[in-house]
């Protein structure tokens, strides 16, 4: 495998997979924005590994849940019962149906509760950096004669930020397939905030169907290459990630990235455990 470390900003990474598909990571172009945001869909939602589907899942196996659920089972046979014997309603039968009623309020609200908050931040970057990633990265044309007349022109990061996909060449259409993609950007808000020289790691995301082929490192590695030159003066990367993305967090620790503040985030009636982690930057000269 090609060690992507000590890239320049416009040199693509090579990557070689066991099943011998080329992989390669190069700076977005505007033709990639709409595979881009289904891929993030894919990734944060409703793919293998997704934390929506993760903490989803994590909420239906919890004791409460499965409580809650035989209860509302219990009620509605009971219901059924009473009902299928023609029997008078009586105070116990409507007691009954709002027990019924009140536990499946609070397993969908659990459910709501599990998914919304990723939903909620789903949204917000389909709505903010991932509608123009070319705007919202600070991505500019490359000045070549060629390039000037191409329909689908190669960009570059010319500032902190920058915005980094990896394709593969697809078995079946025989064209590149965007398999994932990362950025840099501002530093977080507060109470995230970690000071000047800082940069944020967001929108790293992997294919569940190409992973465990070194995609996730290399990418990581090209945006610490462009944080690295000296024009742009950055002491530190920073990113955040749930306790819901367990492969990532180890992935990141591996490279050298470590936890610098956690926090639980409420959302519903469920908390999102937050990391904040951190490495600091060798700048070259």
């Amino acid at each position: 495998m090609h060690d992507p470390n000590g890239i320049t900003e416009k040199q693509l990474v090579t990557l070689t997979s066991s099943q011998s598909s080329s992989v390669r990571v190069r700076i977005f172009r505007k033709s990639d924005s709409e595979a881009v945001r289904r891929l993030f869909k894919t990734c944060m939602m409703v793919g293998e590994g997704a934390p929506a589907r993760t903490h989803l899942a994590a909420t239906t196996r919890s004791p409460s849940f499965l409580y809650a659920f035989a209860l509302l089972i219990i009620s509605i046979t009971v219901e059924v019962t009473t009902l299928s014997r023609f029997l008078p309603v009586s105070y116990l039968d409507l007691t009954v149906a709002a027990i019924a009623l009140l536990d499946l309020l609070y397993l969908c609200y659990s459910i709501y509760s599990a998914v919304g908050f990723y939903i909620q931040f789903g949204l917000t970057c389909l709505r903010t950096d991932l509608k123009d990633i070319q705007g919202h990265y600070n991505l500019c044309q490359v000045t070549s004669t060629s390039n000037e007349n191409s329909e689908d022109p190669e960009l570059e990061a010319t500032s902190m930020k920058g915005f980094w996909v990896a394709e593969i060449m697809s078995p079946v259409t025989n064209k590149a397939e965007i398999v994932g993609c990362i950025s840099l950007g501002d530093p977080p808000p507060p109470p995230f905030t970690s000071g000047p020289g800082t940069t944020e790691l967001r929108r790293m995301i992997v294919s569940p169907y190409h992973r465990r082929r070194g995609i996730a490192r290399a990418l990581i590695q090209a945006c610490e290459a462009h944080a690295t030159t000296s024009k742009h003066k950055l002491t530190a990367i920073v990113l955040r990630t749930t306790f819901y993305q367990p492969h990532a967090r180890q992935l990141y620790t591996k490279l050298g990235y470590r936890i610098v503040l956690e926090k639980d985030l409420r959302f519903g009636n469920d908390n999102v455990h937050v990391f904040l982690y951190r490495k600091d930057l060798l700048t070259s000269k």
